[in-house]
Parts: structure tokens; C-alpha cells; sequence
């Protein structure tokens, strides 16, 4: 291992409740190639010829919107005048076979020479909020349960910033009249930065402050 990555996910009082969803686009989107055999879907090919009706008022299946990932049959090479008189309204198609995208030929490098640890960080003191622990709870459970993208971390931790209710202010409505509307949220992440220069967890080489409203787009996210 030549490098450690932390990834924190802070949460406060008012998306505690919430936070286990969060993780579920990870069961889809796997971070890494090390749980692509648990969760990720094979892309399969498919060879089977697919009938659609072409007519305007048709009651068969219609192309649909993706038809530019259907390959059909080409045109019969009858004359012009003979296909209007034997108008065929329907047409064989297949999905055409899966083109490569962006991402997709991420090397699984990452994760052989980097260890990641991921941290949940709640802005306030967690004796205090019992929706939070619960919460907490259940996303632990998952990454210890065998499999799944649990696999892409080494280690999860539940960590608190400590900052007091009444100090744990985030009201964008109020940006204009309270100088400190965001004060939460900005403590929360000075917080998070002096954990990580506290070497309390270990010494790091960087950490992603991924917040709650974070969504992975592709798989193998936590490679790149």
C-alpha cells in the first residue's frame, strides 16, 4: 500500500434519518472492481431479435426511446414501387452490442497500492441523538455483513465534530440577515480537517468530504 484515502460522509440532526439511503446507489454503482463479482451487473449480450411495429397507429411494441441502441434489419431491396404495395410494418431489431464508455476501462490499480477508510461524521455529539446512532447502526451492519461494497474499504468509523445544537446552524433562507447561516456545515468541515492532521486515525494522504447529496454516476467511482 503506497497511499491511504479517507472518505468522510457528514451528516447533521436534520438528515440523520435519512443517511442509510444514501448508500443505496453503492449497491448499483459499485465503487470499486473488488465488488463488482457482489453487486456489479455483468453486461450481457444479448443476440435476440426483438418485432416492432413501425405503423403510426399500431398496436404492436414500438421502438423505443433508446432506438439508437437497437440495430435493425435493413430495408428489403425490392423495388420502391413493390414496397408500396406490400408495406411491411414491422421490423426485426437487436440491441447492438455494448460500446465502451467513459470510465469503463478503469484500471482496478487503485486499490492494490491505495487503502480507503470511510468515516461518518455526525456535526453534533451522537449521545444526544438517538436517530443518528440508529442510523449509523444500520450502515455498519451492511458493511459488515460479507460482500458488497464494503469490500472497497478497510476500515469504517463513526466520528462526531462535536459542534453544540445551537452553533449547528445551516438556514439558507437566512443568508442575507445571519452572518453565520452556515456555520454547521463550515465548522463541520474545519472539523474534519483536523482529524485528519490529528493522525488520531492513522496518517492519511487525502480525504474526500463526500456529502450526502454525492451520487456516484458510474461504477468503480472510488478507483478513479
Amino acid at each position: 500500500i503506497n497511499s491511504r484515502l479517507a472518505i468522510f460522509r457528514p451528516f447533521c440532526e436534520f438528515d440523520a434519518g435519512s443517511l442509510p439511503t444514501t448508500f443505496a446507489c453503492w449497491n448499483s454503482l459499485v465503487p470499486c472492481r473488488a465488488a463488482e463479482e457482489d453487486l456489479g451487473d455483468e453486461v450481457e449480450q444479448n443476440d435476440e431479435w426483438v418485432v416492432f411495429d413501425m405503423s403510426a397507429n399500431g398496436n404492436g411494441r414500438a421502438l423505443e426511446e433508446d432506438a439508437e441502441n437497437w440495430e435493425c434489419e435493413e430495408d428489403s431491396d425490392e423495388p420502391s414501387w413493390f414496397r408500396k404495395v406490400s408495406y411491411n410494418p414491422f421490423k426485426k431489431c437487436k440491441r447492438k452490442t455494448h460500446q465502451k464508455e467513459f470510465f469503463d476501462d478503469v484500471p482496478a490499480d487503485g486499490l492494490r497500492t491505495t487503502s480507503a477508510d470511510l468515516f461518518l461524521f455526525y456535526s453534533q455529539t451522537f449521545s444526544d441523538n438517538e436517530e443518528a446512532i440508529k442510523s449509523v447502526d444500520e450502515i455498519m451492519d451492511e458493511f459488515f455483513s460479507p460482500g458488497g461494497w464494503s469490500r472497497c474499504f478497510d476500515n469504517i468509523y463513526a466520528i462526531e465534530a462535536n459542534i453544540p445544537k445551537e452553533l449547528d446552524l445551516y438556514i439558507p433562507s437566512a443568508q442575507e440577515e445571519l452572518y453565520n447561516w452556515v456555520n454547521g456545515p463550515n465548522r463541520q468541515f474545519e472539523a474534519a480537517f483536523r482529524i485528519i492532521q490529528s493522525g488520531e486515525w492513522g496518517n492519511y494522504d487525502g480525504f474526500y468530504l463526500m456529502e450526502g447529496d454525492s451520487v456516484p454516476v458510474k461504477n468503480y467511482w472510488l478507483d478513479v
